[in-house]
C-alpha cells in the first residue's frame, strides 16, 4: 500500500517494479520523499533539476551500472546503504543502474536559492561550485538527511527550523568536503573493458592478497604501465585502492551484520583484528566498534 503526505515528486527513476510505500513531505522549498520498492531489475534514470538532489540508500545495493553527467561519462560507483549520492541543480544526470531486487532511498531536493538563504548569500559565493558525486560515504551528512526524513511525520511548527538546519548541516559539509576536490585525468588509462575486468577480480578477490603481476595480467598490460594506468583512472596506487575496498567492504559489514570484529577482518583480507582496526581508524577515523555503533544507536 502506497502511504503520501503530499502529492508525489516527479519519477526520475524508471523501471519494473512494484512500489510498496512512498512518503512526502515539503518545507517551503525543502522537500524529502522516501520510497521503498520490489521486483527491481534494470532502471534508467534521467534527470535535469533546478533544485539540489541530496539521495540516501537506505536499503538494497547498486551493484553495476553506467552514468553519463551534461552528456560526458561518469562511470558508476557502487553505492551500499549508507551511501549518498550528490547531483546539484542544473546538471543532466542519465543513465541505468542494476542490484538488489528490494531496496529503498530517501531523497531531498533544495532550492538553490535556500540554500544561500541559509548560509549567507557571500559565503556560498565565496566556495567552488558543487560538482556532482554518484556515490559516497559521509556520516554528518547522511545523519542531517535521516534527520530530515525523521520528520516527515512530524505535526510541530518547529519542523522546519529543524529541517532547515540539517539542510545547512548538510551543505556545510558538502562544501567543506568539496573544497580540496580534484578531478583524475582519466586519460591514458585502461581501455573500460581492462578496468572492469581489474574491478571484477579485486572485488571477487578481496579477502586475498593479489600481485600486480596478477593484476596486470588481467589488464594485458605491463606492470609499469598498469601502475601508471590505474593510478590515471582511480587517483591511487593499486595496493591504497585495495585497502579502499576493503574497508568499505568491512563498512557494509559493520552496518547491517552482527559478525565479530575479528571475523570481518579476515573476510576483508586483513591479517589480524588490531591490523584491521589501525588500518580502520586511519582510513575513516574512527574505530571499528565505533562506526558500528553509530549505525546501532
Amino acid at each position: 500500500m502506497t502511504r503520501e503526505l503530499v502529492a508525489p515528486f516527479t519519477t526520475f527513476k524508471t523501471g519494473s517494479c512494484r512500489t510498496l510505500s512512498r512518503e512526502s513531505k515539503s518545507w517551503g522549498r525543502v522537500r524529502a520523499e522516501q520510497v521503498q520498492r520490489t521486483g527491481l531489475k534494470t532502471e534508467e534514470t534521467s534527470l535535469t533539476s533546478r533544485d539540489h538532489l541530496v539521495l540516501l540508500n537506505l536499503k538494497g545495493s547498486s551493484e553495476r551500472g553506467d552514468y553519463s553527467l551534461d552528456g560526458k561519462p561518469a562511470g558508476f560507483a557502487r553505492r551500499k546503504p549508507g551511501s549518498i549520492l550528490f547531483v546539484p541543480a542544473g546538471c543532466h544526470w542519465k543513465g541505468w543502474e542494476a542490484g538488489a531486487a528490494s531496496a529503498a532511498y530517501l531523497s531531498i531536493t533544495i532550492d538553490p536559492a535556500k540554500v544561500s538563504e541559509l548560509l549567507g548569500r557571500d559565503s556560498v559565493r565565496r566556495h567552488p561550485t558543487l560538482r556532482p558525486d554518484l556515490g559516497f560515504e559521509d556520516p554528518a551528512v547522511m545523519h542531517a538527511v535521516r534527520g530530515i526524513g525523521a520528520e516527515i511525520h512530524d505535526r510541530s511548527p518547529l519542523s522546519t527550523l529543524l529541517v532547515e538546519s540539517y539542510v545547512s548541516a548538510i551543505f556545510i559539509q558538502l562544501f567543506r568536503k568539496q573544497t580540496n576536490y580534484s578531478v583524475v585525468n582519466k586519460a591514458g588509462g585502461l581501455a573500460p573493458r581492462s578496468f572492469n575486468r581489474v574491478m571484477e577480480k579485486i572485488d571477487q578477490d578481496l579477502s586475498v592478497d593479489l600481485s600486480l603481476s596478477q593484476l596486470a595480467d588481467v589488464a594485458g598490460v605491463s606492470i609499469p604501465h598498469f601502475c601508471r594506468a590505474f593510478k590515471q583512472m582511480t587517483g591511487s596506487p593499486p595496493y591504497a585502492f585495495i585497502i579502499g575496498r576493503r574497508i568499505d567492504r568491512a563498512k557494509e559489514h559493520l552496518r547491517s551484520s552482527d559478525m565479530s570484529i575479528t571475523d570481518i577482518a579476515l573476510d576483508c583480507g586483513f591479517s589480524s583484528s588490531s591490523h584491521f582496526a589501525n588500518g580502520f581508524r586511519r582510513e575513516v577515523g574512527m574505530s571499528p566498534v565505533v562506526y558500528r555503533r553509530s549505525f546501532w544507536q
